[in-house]
């Protein structure tokens, strides 16, 4: 019994009264299984989607490693090529992280902080990737000088047609830069924040009731991405007229793709596992057997995007943007040659 999850839906005295009187397994409000207990009570058939979610993982590694040797060959920029490498890496960070969440089923909540935190951080990624894209910041404000830029669109002010244009200047390509780079400080000090909370039992991510820490530790969290994502949009506009060459759009859709699998997904499953339609499974609780189910499904999607991210970022880029000033000397004896 000390194995038992609080839920509020559920008060202590019905769940004992259930499980005494009705014969529900005790694992519906249990914790998950612990690795080694989950290896013994699995039929072939779960071990089977197991073995072929980690072979899923494992070829999105090989990939992603294949992909990272020919950008760090091909593209001529320093900076700008672990930038890409680092960008592309999110499906199969994604996809390592879900396959531990599978393996040690109680590290799900952890896995799940970890995926937001390092998605974050692939907000201020993605804004790197067009500002490098255009040569860095100096090449962003002259290739964008006198061009009026639309700032009413999504997912903050597209309900706001009547905003006026904008000239880009320094200061406000900062201001786009910075909306990205608060997101991903901000996910990360509240995935800290609710890890040191969780250890005195006060974070509960499934806990959306009015007085719950994870409801306004969300909605900060809500108005903070939609700013990112109002900074990445206004550049990206203007972004996919000069980088094309660069399949700056694919690499954008593949970022919003990502986003909406790691960020809607898995509340479509907690839904599902709340209002009933996710059962039980012995050794599985009901929300334990939805967040399964979703890393089980997040795999096969982003193995997908791990090959659409392959096709999107092998491109090779000779331009010496951000590359080491040349010597002086060196220009001398280019010259006279």
């Amino acid at each position: 019994m000390e194995e038992l999850v609080t839920d509020p839906r559920f008060p202590p005295q019905l769940i004992h009264l259930l499980i005494d009187n009705y014969s529900i397994p005790a694992a519906c409000f249990s914790k998950p299984p612990k690795v080694l207990q989950l290896l013994h009570v699995q039929t072939t058939v779960d071990h089977s989607i197991t073995g072929a979610v980690t072979f899923l993982t494992l070829f999105s590694i090989i990939i992603f490693i294949e992909e990272a040797l020919y950008l760090s060959k091909k593209v001529r920029c320093p900076v700008k090529m672990k930038t890409l490498i680092w960008s592309s890496s999110a499906p199969t960070v994604v996809s390592i992280f879900c396959c531990v969440g599978i393996w040690v089923p109680r590290s799900i909540m952890v896995v799940e902080m970890a995926i937001g935190s390092y998605f974050a951080a692939c907000f201020y990624l993605m804004m790197l990737v067009m500002v490098e894209g255009f040569g860095g910041t100096e090449a962003v404000l002259k290739a964008l000088k006198g061009t009026p830029m639309v700032i009413s669109t999504g997912p903050c002010c597209c309900c706001c047609p009547c905003c006026p244009r904008i000239l880009m200047t320094k200061r406000k390509l900062k201001i786009m830069i910075l909306a990205t780079f608060q997101y991903a400080f901000f996910k990360t000090a509240c995935v800290f924040l609710g890890l040191v909370l969780d250890t005195e039992g006060l974070y509960n991510p499934s806990d959306i009731s009015a007085g719950s820490v994870a409801l306004w530790i969300n909605t900060c969290l809500g108005v903070s991405t939609l700013f990112a994502l109002w900074g990445l949009a206004v550049l990206f506009r203007q972004a996919k007229a000069h980088l094309s060459e660069q399949n700056i759009v694919g690499k954008f859709v593949c970022f919003q793709v990502l986003l909406i699998l790691t960020a809607l997904q898995p509340s479509i499953f907690s839904i599902l596992a709340d209002v009933g339609q996710i059962a039980c499974s012995p050794p599985f609780s009901s929300r334990a057997r939805s967040q399964q189910m979703n890393m089980q499904i997040l795999i096969i999607e982003t193995f997908l995007m791990t090959v659409l991210a392959r096709m999107y970022y092998r491109k090779p880029d000779g331009r010496a943007a951000y590359g080491p000033v040349t010597p002086p000397e060196s220009k001398a004896e280019t010259g006279s040659h």
